[in-house]
């Protein structure tokens, strides 16, 4: 399978956050607030600080490589389902994502719908790309 340009931008930007997200479950089980002396305050301030914004845009360059079910991006992404989901659901609002009409089973087996971007959020993620790469 081959790239173009965006989608290997995409790809970078997936990683790094994955791997920022590795870092928060690895060393803090998901639960910052119980681990306060671990870390300065403004490193546990700066490691809290994910906002939705974020998680969307990692949504939108997640489905500019692939079309995928909340289940899928949970898996890919390493975030709970109520965070995808409600972020997902955001995109939907915003009319970035759209359900391709395609259904796929999810972990749990039951039939869940495919997302798929659309115009407007294929624009959004060249908006991302640019403010990233600046």
């Amino acid at each position: 399978m081959s790239y173009d340009k965006d989608s290997l931008l995409c790809k970078a930007i997936v990683k790094m956050f994955t791997q920022q997200n590795d870092f928060r479950h690895k060393y803090y089980n998901g639960n910052l607030d119980n681990q306060k002396g671990v870390m300065q305050p403004t490193s546990l301030e700066a490691l809290k600080s994910i906002d939705r914004m974020s998680i969307m845009e990692k949504i939108l360059c997640e489905l500019k490589i692939l079309q995928s079910t909340d289940d899928e991006l949970e898996q890919r992404m390493g975030l709970r389902h109520q965070t995808v989901s409600s972020s997902r659901r955001l995109c939907v609002i915003k009319e970035w994502v759209v359900p391709t009409g395609k259904k796929r089973p999810t972990r749990s087996g039951r039939n869940a719908n495919v997302w798929e971007l659309t115009e407007e959020g294929k624009a959004q993620v060249v908006i991302i790309l640019e403010r990233k790469v600046k």
